[in-house]
């Protein structure tokens, strides 16, 4: 096989250097090696995986060192760009006879070198981040610098192992098209060749299947490794940088700007308040179809005021208001310039928006004019009276004594134990939420196992996690908001299974929205009265609008009962969240736990879910799945442990149900006001 794989590699060579019309000169595919870092083949280049997309990669690559003791190994590995400069990675791997191991990875590309020609780019990063010296398998720091030269990118580095990659290692992508790639690399011990391919995107979603071929040159040569990958986004297209594409009719353009039409003032006679009372009642009817609940149309002279409550469009508020604007503006009687909109949860006003309604039909109109509309518009938590306000009578259709069925699934896996190298235990959980008064839910859940590996059968390791089918809460939910910055969730009933006692927290969000304190406190007994628990915690988060990611610090009494620190940063896609988090806390027993991890969180139904009726069924707006590692010390092996750092939180909680998922803020808000024009273009416009 050596001799047809050197053929190959020179027909390639030669490919890559001639004037074929499918080659294409820079825009290199930022592409993972098989280590799991995006590079080469073992080495690593100084880019990072694409901001907002997520690499899964499997390789049957064994690792140098021990491949003479294992007949096989098998690695899992995932990337994820979680800014243009950083990307973070996890990886699992199991080698018979020699073990299994979970760990993490990042890089970070150093953005103050000047960028330009012959000015290479640097990166440097960590592989198997943190361990003891008998839990690190593939442990290494590394620097390295790259640069593109036509379809040639090359990289060079220096890593410090102590595992992996120590000494001088370098390599070269060809790029011969825009599908294939020619990678040749030293990786510090051994000398590497391969090939990549890459597809195009899948019918115009931003998809890509890439598989890689790679043979050492010093050790069997000619005898393949692979691996297979998928790189797919996080979250949808509709964000705040591109507006949607979808013409607007020319009855509802325009592109008349206020100060160029200002709004005559014409007398109020008996036909034309009958003529407005009659727009504002179509109004109402027009909200109440769509399935929004609790509404009131009411005016005061120029001034429309629309109230209602949104149960429908369950992935982003942002869709609500642009639905909600998107109706009013079209039919506000003319002599009204002033738009007001109040947002209520559970009959509660969370809060209100204001807006010149000529700076609103002509953003609708034309997104170039989202400038002009963001300066226009008034956000604020303080809701103005409506003493003086003129409400049209109709079915405001009440939500109260309505409910809504939830229903999605719940995923428990472990991954790399001293068991197996992966266990699964998925459940059905029906949730139930009845609105019984204003700001009240009634809130009753079940759970249901569905499927699970052989390790939760009886007699097994994990049967004590797997529980019959029950009903794992009833508790009754009364919310409160007693200034406009705070909130307040105050629960009562059977927190968890044969468990009972309440689950309270508090939100104050002051200013834009941008910083926020909050404290959790919760006290259960279970059913025997034997067994207590309390926890009490504070947090501090920092929201940074631009780049939609939080910063949160959270101290105190967990609910395993242990004490310490959880550190996150989070960051939106569209509507999927992702954090990284770092765990530090003191266990009952006084031993110190360090644990790091990644969570996903995204909605799990449609983005406009079934009208609310008597009962809504829909599925859950945040679905979580998380994986964390325990950060083992030095000397000691890193075995699965206690769990620690859990914050107790059901999902009736102030930040999810009145915030919007913590993103219900000025900062927020005039982040994405596109968002707003995306969801009036998709279910306002004719024909969408």
């Amino acid at each position: 096989m050596l001799p047809l794989l050197r053929r190959t590699v020179l027909l390639l060579c030669l490919l890559a250097s001639s004037a074929s019309p499918c080659l294409a000169s820079g825009d290199f595919h930022n592409a993972l090696s098989l280590q799991g870092f995006t590079g080469l083949l073992n080495t690593p280049n100084a880019e990072t995986t694409d901001e907002g997309k997520i690499y899964l990669l499997y390789s049957d690559q064994k690792e140098s060192k021990w491949r003479n003791k294992t007949r096989s190994q098998d690695n899992y590995l995932v990337s994820l760009g979680l800014f243009g400069l950083l990307e973070v990675g996890g990886r699992f791997f199991e080698a018979p006879r020699v073990g299994r191991d979970l760990s993490g990875s990042f890089k970070v590309r150093v953005p103050f070198i000047p960028q330009g020609d012959y000015w290479p780019k640097f990166a440097v990063g960590i592989q198997d981040v943190g361990g003891g010296y008998k839990a690190r398998y593939l442990q290494t720091s590394y620097a390295v610098v790259s640069e593109e030269i036509w379809r040639f990118r090359f990289s060079a580095g220096y890593g410090r192992g102590p595992d992996r990659m120590k000494g001088v290692f370098g390599g070269v992508e060809a790029k011969a098209c825009d599908w294939l790639y020619l990678l040749a690399e030293h990786d510090g011990s051994e000398k590497n060749v391969g090939l990549r391919l890459v597809t195009p995107e899948f019918f115009g979603y931003p998809v890509n299947l890439h598989a890689t071929i790679k043979s050492s040159l010093d050790h069997r040569p000619g005898q393949p490794e692979f691996s297979v990958g998928l790189q797919i986004p996080l979250g949808a297209a509709r964000n705040r940088k591109e507006p949607l594409p979808v013409p607007v009719p020319a009855a509802v353009k325009a592109p008349v700007a206020a100060e160029q039409a200002p709004v005559q003032e014409v007398p109020a006679g008996k036909e034309l308040q009958a003529e407005a009372a009659i727009k504002l009642r179509t109004l109402l009817k027009r909200l109440t179809d769509d399935g929004f609940q609790n509404v009131r149309v009411g005016s005061q002279q120029g001034l429309l005021v629309v109230e209602y409550e949104n149960a429908r469009y369950n992935w982003n508020e942002l869709d609500a208001i642009g639905v909600v604007a998107g109706i009013a503006q079209l039919e506000a009687p003319s002599r009204f310039d002033t738009l007001r909109l109040v947002e209520k949860k559970k009959g509660i006003a969370v809060l209100q928006l204001e807006t010149p309604l000529a700076e609103l039909r002509a953003f609708l109109a034309d997104a170039a004019q989202a400038e002009a509309f963001g300066k226009a518009l008034k956000i604020t938590p303080e809701i103005s009276s409506d003493q003086g306000v003129s409400f049209v009578q109709g079915d405001p259709h009440s939500s109260y004594l309505h409910a809504s069925l939830v229903l999605y699934p719940q995923l428990r896996t472990y991954l790399g134990t001293e068991v197996a190298p992966f266990d699964y235990l998925l459940s059905l959980k029906p949730d139930l939420y009845l609105n019984t008064w204003k700001g009240a839910v009634l809130n009753a859940r079940w759970e249901v196992p569905v499927a699970w590996s052989s390790n939760f059968e009886d007699n097994k390791s994990f049967r004590g996690d797997r529980k019959p089918t029950q009903m794992d809460r009833l508790m009754l939910f009364q919310a409160l908001k007693p200034s406009p910055t705070v909130m307040a969730t105050l629960g009562a009933g059977m927190v968890l299974h044969d468990s009972y006692g309440t689950l309270n927290d508090l939100l104050w969000s002051p200013g834009d929205g941008s910083h926020r304190l909050k404290f959790t406190q919760l006290y259960v007994e279970d059913g025997s009265g034997n067994g207590k628990k309390e926890v009490y915690l504070g947090s501090y988060r920092y929201y940074y609008a631009p780049l939609d990611t939080y910063l949160e610090a959270t101290a105190g009494k967990f609910f395993p009962q242990d004490r310490g620190v959880v550190a996150e940063l989070k960051r939106f896609f569209g509507d999927t969240e992702v954090t990284v988090y770092y765990k530090n806390s003191v266990t009952t027993d006084g031993r110190n736990h360090q644990a790091a991890g990644i969570q996903f969180q995204l909605p799990l139904t449609p983005r406009r879910d079934m009208k609310p009726y008597l009962v809504q069924l829909k599925g859950t707006d945040e679905w979580s799945y998380a994986q964390e590692s325990t950060m083992a010390k030095e000397k000691s092996w890193n075995f699965l442990g206690t769990p620690t750092g859990v914050k107790p939180e059901a999902p009736f909680n102030t930040a999810r149900v009145f915030y919007n998922r913590d993103r219900l803020s000025d900062a927020y808000l005039r982040e994405h006001l596109l968002r707003l024009r995306d969801a009036y273009a998709t279910y306002v416009l004719p024909g969408n």
